[in-house]
């Protein structure tokens, strides 16, 4: 069994965001053909998730996290640095997914992706993918 890791960065353009990684994660998962991938963001203000990554739903996500944890909330984090709502919503979504590597290639549905989304930006971001496998 192998077990490889790869980061990456990914530059964010606003406070809110959402940001298709998959072929980012597909070029760390080199060199497996069959096994997991672990995707982690190495951060508490964004999350990772798998959906489509169709422009309206990609607005969708954001839109909807706002509706979830309002950003101008009541948040005692904020005296800190305003952004409470951002670690809250990131810990209901998560900063992590598990895939499956089939072929040498992420064993995601047809309209399947790995989504970035960003709830503190504009940040630069670390993705972690840790592999394991054969």
């Amino acid at each position: 069994m192998k077990i490889l890791s790869k980061e990456f960065q990914v530059k964010t353009k606003s406070r809110f965001e959402s940001i298709d990684i998959t072929d980012l994660v597909q070029e760390s998962i080199k060199g497996v053909n069959e096994g997991i991938a672990y995707v982690i963001v190495k951060h508490t203000t964004c999350a990772i998730t798998i959906n489509e990554a169709e422009r309206g739903l990609m607005s969708d996500y954001i839109e909807w996290a706002k509706k979830l944890v309002p950003p101008e909330g009541e948040f005692r984090h904020n005296i800190i640095d305003n952004n409470g709502h951002a670690h809250v919503v990131s810990s209901i979504i998560g900063n992590s997914r598990v895939v499956p590597i089939t072929g040498g290639t992420l064993d995601l549905g047809t309209w399947q992706r790995i989504i970035l989304l960003e709830f503190d930006g504009p940040r630069t971001r670390t993705v972690l993918v840790k592999v394991m496998g054969e």
